[in-house]
């Protein structure tokens, strides 16, 4: 039996994939400079000091993550309560074409409030990034530390309007956050993660594939995340969902790893882990001494509940008796102020000449 600490967990919300159709209203129709992004992925500016070809004017072009492939973006809504939604690759690609198909380049607004939309800034440059396909542009190294996903859609706006560019140089807006009309298609959980990798030399040589080897948890909800090396800061985290490696979603887990250990990670947006702490478990003697103190324990509830009992019984009793006593002393009051005498026959009045002398010698 372990001690677990409580933690609030959104282990067991739904996941889904986001959709798009390429022939339907569904797509992004407008971006938004906001304080914090929903993929917490930042943006970047460049100006006369930052970029190495600059002429002699400011380029005014700010750069960020309009999309991040495979990030775990936490929703909430009335019907589906706790939720998260991801974008694959292939799906960041079709929504970029439909973007521009539609002439939505120019749709910007401020924290997605339609009543702030900003007329003096474009897209200039959009692209779909990847570390690992030759025939795209690699993902930016100032988005290193971002740890994106191959797939994911970076793009720049130039900003023509003086005001939005000062916000944007005061650091008023963390990043990109899309919007539009999505489908959401559920997602279902794999449960082990073991795969086999073959490189094309090991074809020619005839060797066995090689086997990717990942420990594996199971949070206090039962959900599978699997990690490689030793649980410590700085080791992704994961989840594998149909096929595809996610990050395991932002904040606090409780994990019961495969030697049947207890530890609580903190993750990051990307799945890393910035803290890990130990969690205490009961041994064997330890149980039994849980169990033989609160055998104790309920024994003693028992005693103590049994002296309340007849406890409360005598009292019962004697308030019994005294309402007895109050309603007989009730009536002997009644009866004497009829005149009569409680118990005893009345006798009859004497006359006022009878004397006293006379009363002695009856």
């Amino acid at each position: 039996m372990h001690n677990f600490f409580t933690f609030t967990l959104i282990d067991m919300a739904q996941y889904f994939w986001i959709g798009v159709n390429e022939n339907d209203q569904t797509g992004v129709d407008f971006n938004s400079f906001v304080d914090i992004p929903a993929h917490m992925k930042g943006m970047i500016y460049f100006n006369a000091d930052t970029v190495r070809y600059s002429f002699n004017d400011e380029k005014r072009i700010v750069t960020g993550v309009m999309i991040a492939a495979n990030q775990p973006i936490y929703r909430w809504d009335k019907d589906l309560g706790d939720h998260y939604v991801i974008f694959k690759a292939e799906t960041i690609e079709l929504i970029r074409k439909k973007f521009f198909k539609n002439g939505f380049n120019q749709n910007l607004n401020l924290m997605h409030d339609p009543k702030k939309v900003q007329k003096g800034a474009v897209l200039v440059d959009s692209y779909i990034a990847s570390n690992s396909d030759p025939k795209l542009p690699n993902i930016p190294e100032a988005f290193e530390a971002m740890h994106l996903q191959d797939g994911s859609w970076i793009g720049s706006y130039f900003i023509e309007d003086e005001a939005l560019w000062e916000k944007v140089k005061q650091g008023q807006f963390g990043g990109f956050s899309v919007e539009g009309w999505f489908e959401k298609i559920k997602i279902n959980f794999k449960s082990n993660m073991n795969k086999q990798t073959k490189s094309i030399w090991d074809l020619f040589r005839g060797e066995e594939p090689k086997k990717e080897v990942f420990a594996q948890a199971v949070t206090a909800e039962g959900v599978a995340v699997f990690y490689e090396g030793d649980l410590i800061e700085g080791t992704a985290v994961f989840i594998e969902l149909e096929g595809e490696r996610i990050p395991a979603p932002e904040g606090e887990h409780e994990l019961t790893l495969e030697d049947g250990s207890v530890k609580v990670i903190t993750l990051d947006s990307n799945g890393i882990i910035t803290a890990v702490a130990d969690v205490e478990t009961m041994e064997p003697e330890d149980e039994e001494v849980a169990e033989e103190v609160a055998t104790e324990g309920e024994e003693l509830r028992a005693e103590v509940a049994e002296a309340m009992r007849k406890q409360t019984a005598e009292i019962h009793e004697r308030f019994m008796a005294m309402e007895a006593e109050i309603a007989r002393l009730k009536s002997e009051i009644e009866v004497n102020n009829k005149g009569e005498k409680f118990g005893a026959a009345p006798k009859a009045a004497t006359s006022a000449a009878t004397s006293y002398r006379d009363l002695l010698k009856k």
